[in-house]
């Protein structure tokens, strides 16, 4: 009798534990579905053709460049190597860019079901495919998608550490990870770290903080190459990298960012849920533990923003702007989903609860796709290209009258062979000469003039963000 009992609940425990596992690994596939179907194309705006354009040169090149950028060189080289390997194209680097959300999504997943159970591990895998910005930045072609990364995997050490006191080396080695990818990921690391040690502190665990100091000194010995490779960068940096005024309504803007799905009643009913769940896990705390690590982990997210507010403050130059929290997302959203999980374990009938939670979810992650699908496949950009084929030529060059260089950094990736001239020099090409035209700088046609120029219409173009007019120049009497 005691026998077979046993072996019915061994079988339930199993049948449970295979459908568990089943559906992440279903969930995590559907999500990685979704990033993969919005690379296929070649929409890309300012700081993506920066990159590539940066990665398209030669190994010397792309070493020299990267340590003259602000950037630490994880995705700079790490491209570079894969574009050897593969060819350059922006499949290969959108490609490269969706990689760590489809790991996160399996790996973090995986590690939050050992750690919390199936139900946390399910909202987070899909938080990360339907949340606002993930979409966005996860197939960018810029190192945001590997900072997402870092910390997601950092924050599941994190509560690894908080919940069973082991999984030290990985939370290490991720908050490395983050410091060659992204200095903000780097931050939001670092506010773990920082949790981490006023958590010890308050219990008083003496054993655990002398792991702490040791792997302490272990990330610091790891990272100072990449310190001192930043400190020379930092040295080099000029006024060009100052990001827009910071000041009390773009702190209110920044708070709300991780909600904003350009749906106001949609985002506001992501927020109040997310706070609803935080208060309820406020609540636990002060009775039980149950509040861990979710509001922890919350924390390190506006930490970071505090972060950025304050040493911009202090130093008197804006050194920050929002989507330096994408990494940080990854960890804001992790802590929302402990703290879902709390919220409807704590709830009598939790079928209401879980309907709403899926309705939020589904309807959110319907319009984050459908605005990351507009932007990746906007029109224009095929039509773009096929006339530049058709008619740009070895010896062209244009001219670029525009208050910030959008245009001309995205040509540098479109058109690589297309030389970047000024009127002075309009002379010396032996080409064709060109001019670009945004909305702002079409009254500067005159000066086309003043130069003894005919300017002759040829189109507007358009592609990602961006729209210009482009004209043939041609000298006063030929």
């Amino acid at each position: 009798m005691v026998y077979n009992q046993f072996m019915q609940k061994f079988r339930e425990s199993i049948k449970n534990n295979i459908s568990g596992e089943l559906i992440l690994f279903i969930t995590a596939v559907f999500g990685s579905i979704l990033y993969i179907s919005l690379i296929f194309n070649d929409n890309l705006w300012v700081d993506e053709a920066f990159t590539a354009s940066l990665i398209r040169g030669s190994t010397a090149e792309v070493l020299k460049d990267t340590a003259a950028d602000t950037l630490p060189p994880f995705y700079n080289v790490a491209g570079k190597l894969l574009t050897m390997v593969f060819g350059f194209s922006p499949l290969v680097l959108k490609l490269f860019s969706c990689f760590p959300m489809i790991l996160l999504i399996f790996f973090g997943g995986r590690k939050l079901a050992s750690l919390s159970g199936f139900r946390t591990a399910f909202i987070y895998e899909l938080f990360l495919f339907t949340m606002p910005h993930f979409l966005h930045y996860g197939v960018e072609i810029r190192m945001y998608s590997w900072g997402v990364f870092t910390c997601g995997m950092a924050a599941a050490f994190f509560s690894g550490i908080l919940k069973e006191k082991r999984g030290w080396t990985s939370f290490t080695l991720f908050t490395v990870f983050s410091g060659y990818v992204h200095h903000f990921a780097l931050v939001s690391c670092g506010m773990l770290w920082f949790l981490l040690l006023l958590i010890l502190l308050k219990d008083r665990d003496f054993s655990a903080l002398k792991k702490y100091a040791l792997n302490l000194l272990i990330f610091i010995i790891l990272y100072l190459p990449c310190m001192i490779l930043t400190v020379f960068q930092l040295k080099a940096a000029s006024s060009y990298f100052d990001m827009a005024p910071l000041n009390f309504n773009s702190l209110l803007s920044d708070i709300r960012f991780p909600f904003v799905t350009n749906i106001t009643p949609l985002s506001a009913l992501l927020l109040l849920s997310a706070a609803a769940a935080a208060l309820i896990c406020i609540k636990l705390l002060f009775k039980t533990e149950e509040g861990f690590p979710g509001l922890f982990l919350i924390c390190a997210f506006y930490l970071t923003l505090f972060f950025g507010y304050g040493v911009s403050l202090i130093s008197g130059r804006s050194i920050f702007t929002a989507r330096y929290l994408v990494p940080a997302l990854s960890i804001l959203w992790m802590g929302v989903a402990f703290c879902w999980d709390r919220l409807i374990s704590k709830t009598g009938d939790n079928r209401f609860l879980l309907l709403f939670a899926a309705l939020i979810i589904v309807f959110t992650g319907a319009v984050c796709y459908r605005q990351a699908f507009r932007e990746e496949y906007k029109e224009g950009v095929g039509t773009m290209k096929a006339y530049f084929s058709e008619n740009f030529h070895e010896g062209d060059a244009c001219i670029v009258l525009e208050d910030y260089p959008e245009i001309e950094i995205c040509l540098k990736y479109y058109c690589p062979g297309l030389k970047i001239t000024r009127w002075k020099d309009g002379d010396n090409i032996t080409g064709t000469l060109w001019l670009f035209l945004n909305e702002k700088s079409k009254n500067l046609l005159e000066k086309a003039e003043k130069h003894g120029y005919n300017a002759k219409y040829i189109s507007d173009f358009s592609f990602d963000r961006y729209s210009f007019s482009l004209y043939r120049l041609e000298r006063e009497g030929n």
